[in-house]
């Protein structure tokens, strides 16, 4: 039997539901009124080529609750409106994080869609990484506008912010891709140019002729030398001074006293000149730098998105009076207001008011938390159904969120093991190096040949220069940098792809990691053949239509039909009453409706008094995790969960997946400390997670993965993120690991074996600079071919 797919989603269409819509005279059905009032939207603004152009699925609608709504309108406060946009004359200009951009044709259409508003002078949206630059007449079109514009065509915006890290991130970005740009430029006219004198040499070129050209080329290389080469001199001087030298410092020699020699020779017409081989040296090098740099720079522009998590506003009581501000300018013992649907905005205590609390992303506990007077409340916490004022007990950035927020930046200020492997072998290699160098000119100036003495010693600096040795790392991690990406894969931390081999143990959290991180149906039990099951469930999605709790969102597919619902009232912790047909209709738990607990059942239906039906619901598994764990026991993984959940669904998921160790009801504070107890054990550990709660246990293990679907700061926290919903992906990262790792290998095996033969020779006096070069850029190229590999699948 086939499934109807939604028309707008591609999800399935659940049985008995009648949406539908007339799209080239074609009845197109879809899933929900969400993807329905959104896809009119769409087709009724004269944007239907949205859909006849588009690559992917759009990502399920859902209606904008009126709470969230209402939050929106936060956004248009002076207050907080300063702090997430930049005034430039009359316009306000600020970027915005969107979710669900699937293809360049959501791109299109969400530029199609604000550019009918005459107050927005200039939209661009980059669909690679989901983000949206507006400048606009904030006066004249409130941002809440803007952003509900986009919710009706199916997509979810808020403001992002760059933090200061950040910024000067890009600035850093940008640097090497101008010393790219020029390094690469000049060498293609500066090797033109050296064919010319080394063809010149076989034809007899003229004097003045050679001499000409050996003046172009070295004008050209000065802007490399002085610019495209800086980093490596800093870098060089840096270690130099501090008594350890790094991989930089013969590099600088190399680049430096080659473009010192071939000056010399131009000036006095003396000697060769190797201008083209300085240029290409400190092009291939850079390329190695750009290319990691800029795969931690997609990390960022994919993960970093803050303000998903942090709170943006609140609202202040003043002496009785509702103000709204800036979430980030609350102070201790503040007084805010949390309605409900909005996101608790500092840490704090209830001093008034009851309601259920989501703390999922900052506990893993995937059940709504009761809360009453005097208990604590997390900042990015949701509050659910209850109207709180609760007290500020600290700032937002002095919040349990704040610092672990604060974390992120370390994450990249450590240097990847694999260059440090390659940094602490070069030591000894330059230290042995420039004695050989030294004593080759003693030698030659004082007892062989003053004449070729100057020559021979940069023969042998040239011919032993590590440039294979400085690209035996970089390159085979940019390659397998590159094939991982491709494949969804984005590995931010280097260090990672040394790492993932050793690894033994395998430390999953639950919600949403090992599940989908959300509530769907399991069964539902009748005990009342009045109803059929379908208008039970219709009836329950229409009173949960009034609810903000996670358990609602389970039975919002099942919505049909519009009842006439009157008198409709929430009790928190309970559930949901209200009338219908001059009925009384409970929805909620066995105590709120007074029935007896049916085992494993979560929500009871009862219409006067008389239980209807009972509803058993899970955290659904992901359909890749019973693959995946067998494939990671064959390869004799030790594999863990770790969750935050304190639910009977972790031990059915130890027995049904088989796991070696299993610790539940975690919080991010024990979950560091097991990962920490299995590392003081000897064992090297990779941890994998999706919420903030596993944040601070990814810094204990060796290695920590993040899923695409977990929050931003776990994906900025993680040393790799999986852009693809497919944890089945952790294989590939581990196969391309240890593809690395054994090229790297490789490359170290044959960049030492060259340089043992070849120095002897140097020394000797056998190798001219000529075929010192030539052996120097063989090698390299070599290495860069060897790590090219990795690049094919």
């Amino acid at each position: 039997m086939s499934v109807t797919r939604c028309f707008h989603c591609h999800e399935p269409v659940p049985a008995g539901t009648d949406f539908t819509l007339q799209f080239d005279d074609v009845t197109r059905h879809l899933c929900c009124p969400g993807c329905l009032a959104v896809a009119e939207t769409i087709i009724d603004s004269n944007l239907a080529d949205y859909y006849r152009f588009r690559t992917e699925p759009a990502a399920k609608a859902s209606p904008l609750p009126e709470s969230i709504q209402n939050e929106l309108n936060h956004y248009d406060s002076a207050d907080v409106l300063a702090d997430i946009s930049q005034l430039q004359g009359d316009y306000n200009e600020i970027e915005l994080s969107i979710d669900g951009i699937s293809c360049a044709a959501c791109a299109w259409l969400i530029e199609k869609q604000l550019r009918q508003f005459s107050a927005i002078a200039k939209v661009n949206v980059n669909s690679t990484t989901q983000r949206c630059y507006l400048q606009w007449q904030a006066d004249n079109l409130p941002l809440s506008h803007i952003i509900t514009a986009l919710q009706n065509i199916g997509y979810k915006a808020s403001p992002f912010i760059a933090d200061q890290e950040e910024q000067s991130f890009k600035l850093e970005l940008n640097r090497y891709l101008k010393r790219l740009a020029v390094s690469g430029i000049i060498s293609m006219q500066v090797m033109a140019i050296a064919f010319g004198l080394y063809f010149g040499e076989y034809t007899g070129i003229e004097q003045s002729h050679q001499g000409y050209l050996r003046w172009i080329s070295m004008l050209l290389t000065l802007p490399v030398v002085i610019y495209s080469a800086l980093p490596f001199l800093l870098s060089a001087w840096r270690s130099v001074r501090s008594r350890q030298l790094n991989m930089d410092v013969p590099v600088s020699l190399a680049i430096y006293y080659t473009f010192g020699a071939s000056a010399y020779a131009t000036v006095f017409n003396t000697g060769e000149v190797y201008f083209e081989s300085v240029c290409m040296f400190t092009f291939l090098l850079q390329l190695g730098k750009f290319f990691e740099y800029r795969a931690r720079a997609k990390a960022r522009d994919a993960t970093s998105n803050l303000l998903k998590i942090m709170p943006v506003s609140a609202t202040l009581l003043v002496e009785g009076e509702q103000k709204v501000v800036s979430a980030r300018r609350l102070k201790a013992d503040d007084l805010i207001l949390v309605k409900p649907g909005e996101t608790i905005a500092a840490d704090g205590y209830i001093i008034s008011g009851n309601s259920t609390v989501d703390e999922s992303m900052l506990t893993g506990e995937y059940r709504a938390i009761d809360k009453d007077i005097h208990d604590t409340v997390l900042a990015g916490s949701i509050n659910h159904n209850g109207l709180l004022q609760v007290q500020v007990s600290s700032a937002l950035m002095s919040s349990r969120l704040g610092q672990i927020i604060a974390l992120q930046h370390r994450t990249f200020s450590q240097k990847p093991a694999l260059l440090q492997k390659t940094d602490k072998l070069a030591q000894n290699f330059i230290e042995q190096l420039l004695l050989i160098a030294v004593l080759t000119f003693l030698l030659w100036y004082f007892w062989l040949d003053p004449d070729r003495a100057f020559w021979i010693t940069l023969s042998v600096l040239v011919a032993t220069c590590p440039c294979a040795l400085s690209l035996a790392a970089p390159t085979a991690v940019t390659c397998v940098l590159a094939q991982l990406n491709r494949q969804g894969i984005l590995v931010k931390n280097s260090e990672a792809l040394d790492a993932t081999p050793e690894i033994s143990h395998i430390v999953f959290d639950k919600t949403g990691t090992l599940t989908q991180g959300q509530f769907s149906l399991n069964q539902v039990q009748l005990f009342d053949s009045a109803l059929s099951r379908e208008q039970v469930l219709n009836l329950i999605a229409n009173l949960e239509l009034n609810s903000e709790h996670p358990i609602g969102q389970a039975f919002a597919q099942y919505y049909q039909q519009t009842l006439a619902l009157t008198e409709v009232e929430i009790t928190v912790g309970g559930g949901i009453s209200a009338n219908y047909q001059h009925q009384l209709i409970k929805v909620g738990s066995a105590k709120f409706c007074n029935v007896t607990a049916v085992a494993d059942a979560m929500v009871y239906l009862c219409i006067d008094h008389k239980l209807i039906a009972s509803i058993s619901l899970q955290d659904a598994l992901r359909p890749e995790i019973p693959e995946l764990i067998n494939q990671l026991k064959v390869k004799n993984y030790q594999l863990i969960m770790l969750t935050g959940d304190s639910s009977s669904q972790a031990e059915q998921l130890q027995q049904q997946l088989g796991f070696d160790v299993m610790f539940k009801g975690c919080s991010p504070e024990q979950k560091v400390q097991q990962v920490q107890n299995l590392v003081s054990a000897g064992h090297k550990v990779m941890m994998l997670g999706d919420g903030i709660n596993d944040s601070p246990a990814f810094h204990a293990a060796h290695v920590s993965v993040a899923l695409e679907s977990g929050t931003d700061l776990s994906k900025n926290q993680a040393d790799v993120v999986l852009l693809k919903p497919d944890i089945s992906l952790l294989l590939s990262l581990i196969t391309g690991s240890e593809m690395a790792k054994l090229r790297v290998k490789q490359n170290l095996a044959w960049a030492i074996g060259y340089n043992v033969i070849i120095i002897p020779l140097a020394v000797a006096g056998f190798v001219s600079p000529y075929i010192a070069v030539l052996g120097m850029s063989f090698s390299s190229l070599l290495v860069v071919s060897n790590s090219l590999r990795l690049l094919k699948k």
